[in-house]
Parts: C-alpha cells; sequence; structure tokens
C-alpha cells in the first residue's frame, strides 16, 4: 500500500495542477485536510514538506501555505538505465557495483519503503559507464523480503528487468526529485570529476502496479556526459 503522506502529496500536487488549487491562493488548513484524508496533521505536514522543497507551495506564518507555481507533466513510462542505453543504441554499457550489502533499514529508509525499521534492505551503489566512461553514480534501496535473490549478477545488466522478469512485479509509476549538486571528494573521484563540479541529482521512489513503494534511489548525473528527457505538457 503506498505511504499515507505520498498519496497526499499526490493529490494535493495533482489538484494545484488541475488549478483546484489555484496559483496565488492558499492551501486547505492543516487541520482540514487531517480531516478530509482521515490522518493527523503531523502526517499533513509532511505530505506538504516535498512541495515546499519543490518550490510549489510556500509556508507563510499565521496564514498557511500558498500556492506559488504548478508544474503539470507526464512523464513517459519508467525505464531503467540498461533499457535507455538499449534503446539509444548504446552497447558499451558498464554497471560496475561497487557496493552491496544487507543492513537494517533506517526510519526514514523504512518509511519510504512502507516496511519496518530495522527490517533487512539491500544497500546497493552502482557506478554507470558509457565507453568506459562514468556518467553517473547510484546508491539504492530495496527490501530483502520483496526480493530474496537479487544478486550482483542481476545488478550487472538491469534491477528493472530482474525485478519484471524473475520477481513478477510489474512497475508502475515513480516519483522524482532533481537537485542542482556539487560534487564532493568521494563523488569526484568515482565520477572523475574535480571536486565542486556541477553535477545534477535525481532522486526517485518507485511503485509497483499494486502501490508498493519497491525501490528509492538517488542517481547523480554527469550531465554533459549523459542526459535524460522528460516530456513536459503545457
Amino acid at each position: 500500500m503506498k505511504v499515507v503522506y505520498l498519496k497526499i502529496t499526490e493529490k494535493i500536487r495533482n489538484r494545484i495542477n488541475n488549478n483546484q488549487y489555484m496559483v496565488g491562493s492558499f492551501l486547505p488548513s492543516e487541520k482540514k485536510l487531517a480531516l478530509e484524508n482521515h490522518t493527523c496533521v503531523s502526517t499533513v505536514r509532511k505530505a506538504l514538506l516535498p512541495l515546499v522543497k519543490e518550490k510549489i507551495i510556500q509556508p507563510l506564518q499565521g496564514k498557511g501555505y500558498l500556492v506559488i507555481k504548478k508544474i503539470n507533466y507526464k512523464n513517459r513510462p519508467l525505464a531503467g538505465f540498461h533499457k535507455v542505453m538499449e534503446n539509444a543504441g548504446e552497447k558499451n554499457v558498464i554497471n560496475l557495483v561497487t557496493q552491496f550489502e544487507v543492513i537494517a533499514a533506517t526510519t526514514e529508509i523504512a518509511d519510504k519503503l512502507a516496511i519496518q525499521t530495522g527490517e533487512p534492505v539491500y544497500s546497493i551503489e552502482r557506478l554507470r559507464l558509457l565507453n568506459e566512461i562514468p556518467i553517473l553514480l547510484e546508491t539504492s534501496f530495496l527490501s530483502v523480503r520483496l526480493f530474496p535473490n537479487l544478486s550482483i549478477c542481476h545488478l550487472e545488466v538491469s534491477k528493472f528487468k530482474y525485478i519484471r522478469e524473475e520477481c513478477n512485479i510489474t512497475i508502475c509509476d515513480g516519483y522524482r526529485t532533481f537537485l542542482p549538486l556539487l560534487a564532493d571528494e568521494y563523488v569526484s573521484k568515482l565520477l572523475q570529476v574535480p571536486i565542486a563540479h556541477p553535477l545534477l541529482e535525481m532522486k526517485t521512489i518507485v511503485f509497483s502496479i499494486d502501490n508498493q513503494p519497491i525501490e528509492i534511489s538517488k542517481q547523480i548525473l554527469v550531465t554533459e556526459r549523459y542526459n535524460t528527457q522528460h516530456y513536459f505538457k503545457a
């Protein structure tokens, strides 16, 4: 089941995009949103936080949340890196697994994956290379319970292919957040860029067709070496 606060975030985002909540107007109060969604005020606040970070709404003390912009878009179906490169006709692609271990889920990870804190999760880091040149660094977390047979061999080919074909899980949709980032010493070494080099960070939560969060990931991209395209509806 999709995490409650994410469902509320999605609902509010859609209402803003559909002009139900107009730019320049205030959202209903936290209390009203909590009553409407049969939840508590703290969950509503958590749901509003991503919209604040994306600068779609702005909290004003004593007044509430002001709608300051809308983002009305429809992405193409989610595709993994392997599929994107395959569709682009690229052959010399390497997925280098630099970390693969099982850890206890922190509260933050557990909340996003809709599992229990302390439950085993895979902690994965992969360096993606095209023509032997590093183009992105990916960190991801998946539930061991959902994917008990996940191995380095799967990760060296295609994680999404394993999920779809071996686990028979249909990947339905996801949320992506894009942020600018400057390379620190660790990232600069792996991606072979100078320290403080401008990069793009893409955070993703992927859901199955039954609204189960199945993966959270963070990708750091060298934009001059690799770009991703999204279709935006005006």
